[in-house]
């Protein structure tokens, strides 16, 4: 998507100053992909644990306490996750009921720009559960600052 978005911004760029002919389409779809992209890449994010966090305290913690902390941290990401799909779903129906569209010359529908919140806190969602699943038979997380960027396999390190 990155790649698409580029390519189209790139077209945009040429024919606007090249050809002196703008687009009415490339930079509503290069945003639309955009958000797209941002919102469905959050489940990813959490299940590689790369999420920023603020471990200053729960480095020097045992082993029992980091693993409440990270069970109380995604309790905390599926409660956000569930309200923004609630509260998103209700925007994605009411611009569909509606008809809203956006205020650029291609007058994409609103829906498709407001759907990937909605689709991206899902996965989110999911993700969490499976990680709260997962969390009582995995080893405690690692909040060192050599455990924050150790590899996650076993064996030799890769070079």
């Amino acid at each position: 998507m990155v790649a698409a978005i580029a390519a189209m911004l790139c077209f945009e760029v040429a024919a606007r100053y090249l050809f002196n002919s703008p687009t009415i389409w490339a930079q509503d779809i290069a945003v639309v992909c955009q958000v797209w992209f941002t919102y469905l890449g959050m489940a990813y994010v959490l299940r590689q644990r790369s999420l920023i966090r603020i471990t200053a305290l729960l480095a020097l913690a045992g082993p029992a306490l980091r693993r409440i902390a990270d069970g109380l941290a995604l309790l905390i990401i599926l409660a956000f996750s569930l309200v923004a799909v609630i509260y998103g779903w209700d925007i994605v129906a009411d611009s569909i009921r509606l008809g809203r569209r956006q205020p650029t010359m291609l007058e994409l529908p609103n829906w498709i720009a407001e759907l990937p919140v909605v689709v991206g806190f899902a996965l989110l969602a999911l993700q969490a559960l499976a990680e709260l699943i997962r969390l009582p038979f995995a080893p405690a997380p690692d909040f060192s600052p050599s455990g924050e960027h150790a590899p996650t396999h076993a064996g030799p390190p890769i070079e």
